[in-house]
């Protein structure tokens, strides 16, 4: 489940399963993804690239700065 404010939405998820052999044993792998509404989805990317402008825009200035001084 995931909380949005004060209310719980709830959230299906896709099962992937594999059985894979790992020294002379057999396991069974299983993977599970989230299946999210396109409103859902549109949400999180939004959220990854806001995260990922943010570590951009950190070191993007750091270099800035190291570049002015040797200036």
């Amino acid at each position: 489940m995931e909380r949005k404010g004060d209310c719980i939405t709830n959230i299906r998820y896709k099962k992937e399963t594999e059985i894979v052999t790992f020294q002379g044993k057999e396991i069974t792998l299983e993977n599970l993804s989230p299946v999210f509404t396109p409103e859902q989805e549109a949400a999180k990317r939004r959220e990854l690239e806001q995260q990922l402008y943010e570590v951009f825009r950190k070191y993007a200035d750091k270099r800035q700065k190291e570049e002015s001084a040797e200036a």
